[in-house]
């Protein structure tokens, strides 16, 4: 059931099923994990994927006082749709829930293709941004095509099938009628493109049904959410990224498959005050296996 966030609303009603309205009248969906009161995450979910994908944190964000809030972008789950001509455009959606929620300080999480979006909420909200946490992030390859290293396939997905918006449509929508209609079939698809250290992570019983449900919520309403991200990720940015000036840790599996490496070591590069954490011998997943060491870090910089 849907509910539209009002002050009487109890803190733990509804935390997987949230949607704020916006002035505007349209709609952002989104979740809530961990402890009600505690510290707020901005979580910033994957392409495609939906509010689910942080499901997982529930348990280890209540022991370290962390608030995760994990907002849909348009067309994806309970969001409705709307065109978006830039990352800072979409930003502003995480900026509206952020002042409508009340929150005044936070951390800004984005996971794979949530980084984009994460980078421009930071920069939208430098002064509330008290850490930037980016886990295998997509980095800027049409601003830095020349210096972030790419395989045949991620040059495939990130230059020409990025760019082509019925190449883009053709291929998520194959992706949700597997999603929908042969999950299990999908998922093993999905095994056989990843690492051997990957594959052991998404053996897992509860990291199966995640990343299932996440992906059929993301999915449910259509591919538009998920056109429109690799559409924005594939084209110049628009965002100054030396001139994010906030505190930053990203890490990145060193043989991540699903998106180039470099893009992060080029972010690490390029943003002023960032930490580069590289999990070696890990591929894109390798967070389920450590949320801990993610949480950690991000309770220490709030608790600053």
């Amino acid at each position: 059931m849907e509910r539209i966030v009002i002050a009487e609303q109890p803190a733990d009603a509804d935390r997987g099923s949230r949607v704020q309205r916006l002035p505007g009248g349209r709609c952002i969906g989104y979740a809530e994990f961990g402890d009600p009161d505690g510290e707020p995450v901005v979580a910033l979910h994957g392409t495609p994927g939906s509010r689910f994908m942080f499901a997982l944190t529930d348990r280890p964000a209540r022991a370290r006082g962390l608030r995760i809030i994990a907002p849909e972008r348009p067309g994806y789950g309970l969001s409705d749709w709307c065109h978006m001509a830039s990352l800072s455009e979409l930003a502003a959606d995480a900026k509206a829930l952020a002042d409508a929620l009340g929150l005044d300080r936070f951390a800004v999480l984005g996971v794979s293709g949530g980084g984009p979006h994460a980078l421009a909420a930071a920069a939208s909200m430098p002064d509330q941004t008290q850490l930037l946490a980016l886990v295998s992030p997509v980095g800027p390859i049409a601003d830095a095509s020349t210096r972030i290293r790419m395989s045949k396939l991620h040059r495939l997905i990130f230059t020409r099938m990025g760019r082509s918006d019925p190449a883009r449509g053709t291929f998520f929508w194959l992706v949700r009628t597997m999603v929908r209609f042969a999950p299990d079939i999908a998922y093993r698809a999905l095994t056989q493109r990843v690492v051997a250290a990957d594959r052991e992570l998404l053996k897992r019983a509860e990291v199966k049904a995640n990343l299932q449900m996440a992906l059929r919520e993301g999915l449910r309403q259509g591919v538009a959410g998920a056109r429109q991200d690799l559409r924005l990720f594939c084209a110049p940015w628009g965002l100054r990224v030396e001139e994010i000036d906030v505190p930053t840790v990203i890490w990145q599996g060193s043989d991540d498959p699903i998106v180039p490496p470099g893009g992060a070591y080029y972010l690490a590069e390029a943003l002023p005050h960032c930490r580069l954490d590289v999990v070696q011998g890990a591929g894109h997943y390798f967070v389920f296996g450590q949320l801990e060491r993610v949480l950690d870090t991000v309770q220490a910089a709030l608790r600053v």
